[in-house]
């Protein structure tokens, strides 16, 4: 890729230095309101040295210029690599929890949110979607198309979401005036857009049980990869096709991404430790929408899930190596949500 990447901020305090993170990519240039800055990286820290200091309360650009191709890193919290993921004949990212700094700069952290443009220039015949709506999608006249994506609602760096590729692409009306839209890896569509069905009526259901929907888009991005994922991306959630059956049967994975955009999208916990926030409310979405669709009340969820816990962490700062300890993180945290909702 090369790419550019246009950061506004404001500082907090008063600032002769700031750092970023980013891994791997070789920096062409770094400016700050438009002028050369002074930089240097030690591993993921990008150090930034503006020629004037900037004053607090300041608003202020940094401009990245960079090129290169983004490989996906390994962490002690998830057992896949995180980042860009080339596939082939496409790729897409996973960012959770710390991949977003491998393909563009940014402070790396769930607690730094910030609204999101996405310019992206590919070859004609390629695809492209990201978090939010499309702006405009514009031929460049050389073989290339520019597609713009905007995401208005403040975006966590580990929700960010961009997939290149042959995609098959559906918008349509959903309840309280959501827009549904979503991308389906072709040779995988016809069978994923009875999979995602139901998604008005979970739409439906969670609003009822947690409020309005946060945002004015959602919808699901499916790649032609296997590797067992799903994440809850911004307005986008993605999953792998071993989520792909051309059946309604078991889609409480989908309730569990779409709940997160509730608890983890919407609601962002400050720091890593707190991660049972997002994963006890999604999983109790899961047992919310099993409910609903079944009649099984969610007490026999509950208790079904108790009786085969042993030896779990606890949910409250489980560790990174234990970060998405199903048992400890998932199974307990809306375990707590039950104990909570009986009191």
């Amino acid at each position: 890729m090369d790419a550019i990447a246009t950061i506004s901020a404001e500082a907090v305090q008063g600032l002769s230095r700031f750092n970023l993170d980013f891994l791997g990519l070789e920096i062409q240039s770094v400016k700050v309101n438009g002028v050369d800055a002074a930089h240097s990286r030690d591993g993921r820290e990008l150090a930034i040295t503006p020629a004037k200091a900037i004053s607090t309360g300041e608003t202020f650009t940094t401009t990245v210029l960079y090129r290169g191709s983004p490989e996906p890193r390994s962490t002690k919290a998830i057992p896949i690599a995180v980042g860009w993921i080339a596939t082939g004949n496409g790729s897409y990212v996973l960012n959770e929890p710390e991949g977003a700094s491998t393909w563009y700069p940014v402070n790396d952290h769930p607690s730094d949110k910030a609204s999101y443009t996405f310019h992206v220039i590919v070859p004609d015949g390629y695809s492209v979607i990201a978090n939010g709506n499309l702006v405009n999608k514009t031929p460049t006249g050389d073989g290339h198309t520019t597609w713009t994506y905007e995401e208005k609602a403040p975006m966590a760096s580990y929700l960010t979401q961009l997939a290149i590729g042959d995609f098959r692409f559906s918008t349509t009306p959903g309840p309280d005036g959501v827009a549904i839209r979503n991308a389906f890896a072709s040779p995988l569509a016809d069978d994923a857009t009875i999979d995602f069905s139901r998604t008005p009526e979970m739409l439906q259901l969670f609003a009822a049980d947690f409020g309005p929907y946060p945002f004015d888009v959602y919808g699901a991005v499916v790649v032609n990869d296997r590797t067992q994922f799903a994440l809850e991306t911004q307005t986008l959630s993605i999953f792998d096709s071993s989520f792909v059956d051309g059946s309604v049967d078991g889609d409480e994975a989908i309730a569990h991404e779409l709940a997160h955009q509730w608890f983890g999208d919407s609601l962002t916990p400050s720091s890593w430790k707190d991660i049972w926030l997002n994963e006890g409310f999604a999983t109790y979405g899961e047992w919310l929408w099993h409910e609903h669709v079944s009649g099984t009340p969610i007490a026999l969820s509950a208790h079904a899930v108790y009786d085969q816990l042993n030896g779990t962490a606890l949910p409250g700062d489980p560790g990174v190596e234990h970060l998405f300890d199903v048992g400890a993180v998932y199974d307990r945290g809306a375990l707590t949500l039950q104990a909570l909702r009986l009191t």
